[in-house]
């Protein structure tokens, strides 16, 4: 029997895995995409906290694309990271976005 949480997760939203420099694969469904500078970035959140009433998201470039992957990179640098949170935050979906 399939969980209706995942199956409804994979309908409403697009899921991606990443996997951090031990091997552990996380997923994230992705939010919201915006292009800046040439370069598209996505709003995602761990695919475990979307019941969550508030959850922190992350911001990832798209660095590299492959025949079958798609490579991200965390957005670190200050400058970069406030000008594409201020698209994500002008943008009118269902999310707000707070800095901290």
């Amino acid at each position: 029997m399939s969980n209706q949480f995942e199956e409804d997760l994979e309908n409403e939203f697009e899921v991606v895995s990443m996997e951090d420099e031990n091997g552990v694969e996380t997923e994230f469904v992705i939010i919201d995409n915006v292009m800046s500078a040439g370069n598209r970035y996505l709003l995602v959140m761990d695919s475990s906290l979307m019941d969550e009433e508030e959850a922190d998201a992350i911001i990832l470039k798209e660095i590299a694309i492959n025949a079958d992957d798609v490579t991200y990179e965390w957005v670190e640098e200050d400058a970069e990271f406030d000008r594409v949170s201020a698209l994500f935050a002008s943008h009118d979906g269902e999310y707000d976005v707070r800095i901290d």
